[in-house]
């Protein structure tokens, strides 16, 4: 469902499970609701793997800020 979803998104299929820091927090990309318009990504926290949902504007953007050297 992800790699069918990512694109509309403005991620990736390869996005699903890539981790990135947040707040200081480490967090796991788990799912894409497209029913949530506003917090469509469903994320985990690595440590405590509790659920939370961001835009997907912001998570791209984190994605992209964690990628460049």
């Amino acid at each position: 469902m992800f790699a069918l979803l990512a694109e509309q998104f403005g991620l990736e299929a390869a996005d699903f499970e890539r981790e990135f820091i947040a707040g200081g927090e480490r967090f796991r990309i788990t799912d894409i609701d497209p029913r949530r318009p506003k917090y469509p990504i469903s994320v985990e926290r690595i440590p405590d793997r509790r659920g939370f949902k961001f835009t997907a504007d912001n998570v791209a953007m984190l994605l992209n800020a964690q990628a460049k050297p």
